[in-house]
């Protein structure tokens, strides 16, 4: 009886787990049903969102990038064809001269022609210029949408970001480094590239030959100095020494200190007192140039796309050259090494579908799209992921500009009259510098460019 008695209840018992069992498969069934058909309706939702501009065609203006202009018009075709088929948006872009551009972009800024969407430089001129009717939209919601201000280097940052208002994404960045022949190295018995000012001039003097009058045969340094800048170079330097250009509020120069006094000393006794450095203010001159026939072992501030501009221009250099961080004035691991330069991608208050124009500026500076575009166009970038990516990381020669990024000191200052201060070859900044070069008194050099900064305003 007992035996039978527990054979019932563990008959009971069983009946009654394979109904909780099946009322509890079939719960779940329907939630799982119920889930997927919201998971539809959210992928539903999100396609319409995505076609809610279809029909839309916006302009967007931009400048030439690379050494092969067929590269960025297959890029670019790219690039708007799968935003087109993402979202249903035409892009129709321009490719604008780097001589034309400025003009376009503040007559676009004051009432003329002006693209939806356009790649600039120079925001703070362009804010200023802009109207309540013409110019720059702010666009600080389309800066948290892509995760915030910390997505992007300081630099890209103080490009883009003006009172605390964004008027466009950060994207191409411009960092500066060592460029170095390691043919020359070798030769010389030299095994690393040097790490402070006082290497620089110790293995530059290696390298340097004369000939009987004492005339440089062979330069061991160069300052990058296309069409004969010493500016940016310069630039580089007074960040190495700690200085600044201006204050923290922009409202004052600050470069005629110890630290800026130090930094042109340098950039002219490489010329005038250690003789390792040609000195050329002719915009014929190109160190790039003379380091590709091989008459310079090393070129101070050179650029990420010189090394397909190396290749191109004389292959055979190629696997004879590498890139390293800019030495530092001092020994200090937190001074910075180079300036850097960024650029935004801007929407206009005169598009007639904004909308449609931040959809855009999201995708084309999208962490996806980005990285593409570095590695067609041979561009760094301001985003931090980015660069971080191994196609930077692990390739030598572009992480030497990933370590310098880190700690780099922004170049151009938002100021309305910049591009009129730092004007090549009469603007005050890089007149100081060619005179410098030339053996000018320090003293007086400074002071003569602080009069004509004053002149023109900022």
């Amino acid at each position: 009886m007992k035996h039978k008695k527990w054979m019932v209840w563990g008959l009971a018992a069983l009946l009654s787990t394979g109904a909780i069992a099946g009322c509890s498969t079939e719960k779940a069934t329907q939630e799982t049903t119920s889930q997927e058909q919201k998971t539809e309706v959210t992928k539903g939702d999100e396609a319409k969102k995505e076609k809610s501009h279809e029909g839309t065609e916006l302009t967007f203006w931009m400048q030439p990038y690379g050494t092969d202009p067929a590269n960025q018009t297959a890029a670019m075709d790219k690039v708007t064809s799968d935003f087109f088929e993402k979202t249903g948006i035409k892009v129709n872009y321009t490719i604008n001269d780097w001589s034309s551009a400025n003009q376009k972009l503040t007559l676009a800024c004051t009432g003329g022609e002006a693209p939806d969407v356009a790649d600039i430089f120079f925001t703070n001129s362009f804010v200023e210029m802009s109207t309540d009717e013409y110019g720059l939209l702010e666009i600080n919601d389309v800066i948290e949408d892509m995760g915030g201000e910390s997505s992007w280097y300081s630099a890209g940052k103080d490009e883009a970001c003006v009172n605390g208002k964004w008027y466009g994404v950060p994207w191409r960045f411009d960092t500066r480094v060592l460029i170095y022949n390691t043919e020359d190295f070798n030769k010389a018995g030299i095994t690393e590239a040097p790490k402070t000012w006082d290497e620089l001039v110790e293995t530059a003097k290696k390298l340097t030959t004369t000939d009987d009058n004492g005339n440089i045969t062979h330069a061991g340094l160069a300052w990058y100095s296309d069409m004969g800048r010493y500016d940016q170079s310069w630039f580089s330097m007074l960040a190495q020494c700690g200085g600044q250009l201006m204050n923290e509020d922009f409202t004052e120069f600050t470069f005629n200190s110890a630290e800026g006094k130090k930094s042109l000393q340098f950039l002219s006794d490489c010329i005038n007192k250690y003789k390792i450095c040609n000195s050329s203010v002719d915009a014929s001159y190109d160190a790039l140039t003379e380091f590709m026939g091989g008459n310079v072992s090393m070129v101070f501030g050179g650029a990420a796309d010189n090394r397909t501009s190396i290749i191109n221009a004389a292959p055979q250099m190629e696997n004879k050259f590498a890139a390293a961080p800019m030495p530092l004035a001092g020994d200090a691991e937190n001074e910075n090494h180079a300036i850097a330069f960024s650029a935004p991608i801007a929407v206009f208050k005169t598009t007639q579908n904004p909308e449609a124009a931040k959809e855009w500026v999201k995708y084309f500076c999208s962490e996806e799209v980005q990285l593409y575009l570095s590695k067609q166009l041979s561009l760094l970038n301001s985003n931090i992921n980015v660069m971080k990516d191994p196609y930077f990381t692990e390739d030598a020669w572009l992480n030497a500009f990933v370590e310098t990024s880190k700690n780099s000191q922004a170049g151009d200052m938002p100021l309305t009259t910049w591009s009129q201060l730092d004007a090549w070859p009469d603007g005050p900044i890089p007149k100081m510098c060619s005179e410098v070069v030339n053996g000018t008194d320090i003293d007086s050099a400074i002071e003569k460019c602080i009069q004509g900064l004053k002149t023109i305003g900022y």
